[in-house]
């Protein structure tokens, strides 16, 4: 809906007919949400120097009223990807949102240049639990280093760290679920694009001299007009194409989201915070002109949705959708399918995981699958289906429909290739029809077929996904079942987007003592001494009795009768193996093996109190020792992230520190000579 200038009745008229629209509306789902984020400029100069985005906004959409929410670009970033500035210093922390140490440039442990990984919820773990796909496309990333911490103007480039916000969290740092390998260089852009392989959910970060924050290449001085027609130029070379693609077509359900961190070069201070936003895509309303006020957490909250998302970090938790952009479908409901992608080359049986959304005040009523028009699955009234559907090999075409209480249908085309090469997975424990306490350790090989890859893993438990990974030729997994008898489909696939899979059946039975570790996860790289956590379960009328850890089949920690143990374990760097096991008093043992790979590090730090777990009165007593080959130059200890003691030129520390009533993270630090340093990181309480 258009809101143009006119007097004040108009306006509230407009309003009115705005707020009954978004009681029935929701935004659409779409296939491929695209968002693009430029610098540093108002939304008049925009409006004066932008033809090619301007004139994108006036054929779909474009926002009168939108305010960035902080001065200083990677606040702005972050809003965008986890609904707050994680800076208590430079905003009202929105709930559920924390502390990082951000700013405009960076965030940072206090006092230190090592990066204080932002955990809160964000947009790409969603993306990664909903196994939906996503890539951020960033200029100049290879040449700058192409790693998440490459620094600004790394290696002479334009790229800026801070102008990709997706480097700043956890998961990506960890590189969870493979994210460290979803940010790729802009040039693979084009090769996805052209192949047919975009994923969902794409950011496309330009570099400093394609964004307006920089002069054009080649310009060491340049005027506003000039800077912003090199990102107009960059937007109509890069993005266009993508505008152009088959999604972004009519009948498509492509979304391209084009905004700006904040009105001037660090700050919002003297024009307002006003930026431009722009709208793109075949389910916008042509033409709407929004003086709707939002924010980037309004951005989020769309996107989100539009991605088939309901959870949302931050502020886009109580963020309004910007739904006087989209025509609400009240005809018939809509289906998306989130596998295979359209074009792909499968093996047989195909998986196909699609979702249906009915139209306003409807509900889902029926699905049908056809392949090459013969209807080959049915399902009742749920709003999504995961079917393994036979297929010959070859070129077939595919059609999911869903209907809903109106009686009317939508549906969604596809043409894939099957192809009958695919991996083989193995499945070493547990054996098939065994009988198994929960949780269950499974654990599996997979074999790619010939020239392939391995590139990524489900399993599921009676039907339903409960894990996944990427990258990864084995698993080694713990899964919570209740008792009974199961189904167990360990799945793995390959580059050539085929997948091989191993079922067992397995029956649980409580009355099995169980082991579960919870730290350190298997296939992890870890520091010395490595941290082992662990709890055992016994059996009904049992109680556990001892422990034993093993490192490379030597015994190496040992307790008695508790439920739980907490161990430091030395270990030379390398790749080692260490089994977990605990004996109830039938005289019976459960274990755990967790495979290692301890780093070396050039600075180690012993803590021998406060141990991890434990419970002291303030203050609390810390004791600790390093050793680095270049002799140790100072210490820190923080508490909560807030940097608490500091001490220089000693080997080892014996102080006391004040801490207030609760359960708080310890971190004791020691750096070498050269710069380096190690650490040892507890969890204790205060009462």
């Amino acid at each position: 809906m258009a809101f143009q200038k006119a007097g004040r009745s108009v306006f509230a008229a407009a309003v009115i007919v705005w707020l009954a629209a978004v009681a029935y509306a929701q935004v659409p789902v779409s296939q491929h949400v695209v968002l693009v984020i430029d610098e540093n400029h108002s939304f008049s100069d925009v409006m004066a120097n932008m033809p090619w985005l301007v004139g994108q906004g006036y054929a779909n959409g474009y926002a009168t009223n939108y305010k960035s929410d902080s001065g200083g670009s990677l606040l702005d970033y972050l809003w965008l990807a986890s609904g707050s500035c994680e800076s208590a210093a430079n905003c009202t922390l929105p709930p559920g949102t924390h502390d990082f140490n951000c700013t405009g440039n960076d965030c940072y442990y206090p006092n230190t240049q090592t990066t204080d990984p932002i955990t809160d919820d964000n947009i790409f773990r969603l993306l990664n639990n909903a196994g939906i796909s996503w890539k951020v496309y960033a200029q100049s990333y290879a040449a700058a280093g192409g790693t998440p911490t490459t620094p600004d103007n790394a290696n002479g480039t334009d790229y800026y760290r801070r102008h990709n916000g997706a480097t700043w969290y956890s998961d990506i740092l960890s590189n969870v679920d493979g994210s460290a390998s979803k940010i790729v260089d802009l040039s693979q852009l084009k090769t996805d694009l052209y192949g047919d392989k975009l994923p969902r959910f794409i950011i496309i970060v330009p570099d400093g001299n394609h964004d307006a924050h920089d002069c054009p290449v080649g310009m060491k001085s340049c005027s506003t007009a000039q800077q912003l027609a090199a990102a107009d130029q960059f937007l109509s070379d890069t993005v266009g194409p993508i505008v152009a693609s088959g999604d972004f077509q009519p009948g498509g359900t492509g979304l391209l989201l084009v905004t700006f961190d904040e009105c001037g070069p660090g700050t919002d201070g003297g024009c307002g915070a006003s930026v431009y936003t722009a709208l793109i895509g075949p389910k916008v309303i042509p033409h709407t002109v929004s003086s709707m006020l939002y924010h980037h957490e309004n951005s989020l909250r769309t996107m989100l949705d539009s991605l088939g998302i309901k959870t949302y970090p931050g502020a886009s938790a109580t963020a309004a959708d910007m739904l006087d952009f989209f025509e609400a479908n009240n005809n018939k409901p809509e289906v998306i399918v989130s596998s295979p992608a359209n074009n792909s080359t499968v093996g047989s049986p195909v998986p196909i995981q699609a979702t249906a959304y009915p139209s306003p005040g409807h509900t889902i009523t029926g699905w049908h699958i056809y392949v090459d028009s013969q209807d080959v699955y049915t399902a009742g009234s749920v709003t999504s289906i995961n079917p393994n559907v036979n297929m010959s090999a070859g070129n077939h075409t595919v059609v999911v429909r869903a209907w809903d209480t109106s009686g009317n249908c939508g549906d969604q085309t596809l043409n894939i290739t099957v192809n009958t090469s695919k991996p083989s997975v193995t499945i070493t424990t547990p054996t098939n029809n065994s009988t198994v306490g929960s949780p269950v350790n499974l654990q599996a090989t997979a074999t790619p077929s010939s020239g392939q890859k391995i590139t990524g893993w489900w399993v599921y438990v009676d039907g339903r996904g409960v894990y996944n990974i990427n990258n990864v030729s084995s698993i080694n997994t713990n899964l919570t079942m209740g008792p009974g008898t199961h189904t167990i489909d360990a799945r793995a696939w390959d580059t050539s987007d085929n997948f091989g899979d191993q079922y067992i059946s397995v029956t649980v039975n409580v009355s099995q003592t169980t082991v579960t570790v919870t730290s350190p996860t298997n296939g992890s790289t870890v520091s010395s001494p490595i941290d082992v956590q662990a709890v055992a379960t016994p059996a009904n009328g049992r109680t556990i009795v001892g422990w034993w850890v093993y490192l490379d089949s030597i015994g190496v920690y040992n307790a008695g009768a508790v439920g739980s143990i907490s161990a430091k374990v030395n270990a030379s760097p390398g790749n080692h193996t260490l089994v977990i096991r605990a004996w109830d008093s039938s005289g019976g043992y459960a274990s755990q093996t967790v495979a290692v790979t301890v780093q070396q590090q050039e600075v180690t730090v012993n803590l021998t109190t406060p141990t991890n777990g434990s419970t002291h009165n303030s203050p609390v007593q810390v004791i600790a020792s390093a050793w680095a080959s270049d002799g140790i130059n100072g210490w820190r200890i923080y508490v909560d992230s807030v940097s608490v003691f500091n001490q220089n030129g000693v080997g080892q520390i014996n102080t006391w520190v004040n801490m207030g009533a609760g359960r708080h993270t310890v971190i004791v630090r020691a750096w070498d000579n050269k710069g380096a340093y190690g650490d040892q990181t507890v969890n204790i309480s205060v009462p």
